[in-house]
């Protein structure tokens, strides 16, 4: 994991995490990863204690020294009811849990976690979840406008974000936040030493129709298969798959479509290692670090032209869209199906831009300002 980054401040932090998610959820996101890997970093120095809500299989343990404990239940009918008992017990087990700092993950579907009225210890939030529009929509309710309202109450000043957009979001509610900008990251061994530039363009990620604009993809491949025969690749599972797997039929082109499941491990890295390039049709996201892999793969990638993607996937090593032209996004998919030495050509500057993203100097970044908040650097 590379050398020691503990130089600053010798005190070892006693650290509670509160994350939602998990690395072992089948529905979990980047947000999880990114907690577990720089925590695994962060724990060879520091005590961490990380609080998720449960899932299905979820028990308590240890990874690489960082204990990981559930909170919450399950009702089956109440899908918001992991989220909801998680709160209720989050706040009394920092009450009783020893902590000099405590972290916690915006999270589905208010944002905040109330964890400042719990403790008296500064307390960081990281900003890896930002879809309200998708929660208010399902449950009609002003989720937004309540986190809004906390952001207000002067609870909350310390914040990381993962891209300077968000930084300018977070600013809108709270003029005073101190804001450190350290985005998801890559382990060296995710990058592709020998690339292959092969027969299928590849999409991996969660299946959300809304979200990882899926819905989107379908018009895109239709689009494209008018005049190319492109195979896709879908490597990903979630609550969509079934009415995606429908609407590719509806619209004629099922044959040109494969889908994965969840995919991890060697397999992961043959597709990645193989694909001619990546298309990711987000409507949201807050940094977008499956676009980060494809990069590490030496493979350019396909966005539309959104906030915090579009500070990941750059033209000189991405190719970017309008925003939700379909039209558009499809005549790049062409243009890259038609012509490999251009995407050899981009995909080796994207090796190049994801060597910036190594988590071990990203977890540096955090521990520094971890330390910095526990010392009051930031107080006036």
């Amino acid at each position: 994991m590379g050398k020691p980054f503990f130089n600053r401040f010798e005190k070892k932090l006693k650290i509670v995490h509160a994350d939602t998610d998990d690395i072992d959820n089948p529905l979990g996101g980047g947000q999880p990863v990114r907690t577990y890997e720089i925590n695994r970093r962060l724990a060879r120095k520091h005590d961490i204690q990380v609080f998720t809500a449960v899932y299905n299989g979820s028990l308590e343990l240890k990874r690489d020294a960082v204990k990981y404990k559930r909170l919450g239940f399950y009702i089956k009918p109440f899908g918001l009811s992991p989220h909801i008992s998680f709160l209720s017990l989050l706040g009394p087990r920092i009450v009783y849990t020893p902590h000099d700092l405590v972290i916690e993950e915006f999270m589905p579907p208010v944002g905040f976690c109330m964890t400042s009225l719990w403790t008296t210890k500064p307390v960081i939030s990281i900003i890896q979840w930002y879809f309200f529009k998708y929660w208010e929509k399902k449950y009609r309710l002003p989720f937004k406008k309540i986190m809004k309202i906390v952001a207000g109450t002067g609870l909350y000043k310390y914040f990381i974000v993962q891209s300077d957009a968000m930084g300018y979001e977070i600013k809108k509610y709270i003029s005073g936040a101190v804001i450190k900008k350290i985005p998801c990251g890559i382990n060296q061994s995710e990058f592709i030493k020998s690339p292959t530039y092969g027969n299928f363009a590849l999409f991996l990620g969660r299946l959300d129709m809304h979200q990882k604009g899926l819905a989107m993809l379908v018009r895109i491949w239709k689009i494209i298969s008018s005049s190319k025969k492109i195979p896709l690749v879908i490597a990903g599972d979630g609550p969509a798959r079934r009415r995606l797997e429908s609407d590719f039929a509806k619209a004629g082109i099922s044959d040109l479509i494969t889908f994965a499941g969840r995919v991890t491990g060697i397999e992961k890295e043959r597709l990645l290692a193989t694909c001619r390039f990546m298309v990711m049709p987000s409507r949201e996201e807050t940094f977008g670090m499956t676009a980060l892999e494809a990069m590490a793969a030496a493979k350019p990638v396909v966005i539309f032209d959104i906030d915090n993607l579009n500070e990941v996937v750059r033209p000189e090593w991405g190719e970017l869209a309008d925003k939700f032209d379909t039209d558009f996004f499809a005549d790049i998919v062409k243009k890259l199906w038609e012509n490999t030495e251009y995407c050899k050509h981009k995909g080796a500057n994207a090796a190049i831009a994801a060597k910036k993203y190594l988590w071990d100097n990203l977890a540096g970044m955090q521990n520094d300002f971890y330390c910095n908040v526990v010392q009051k650097k930031y107080e006036i």
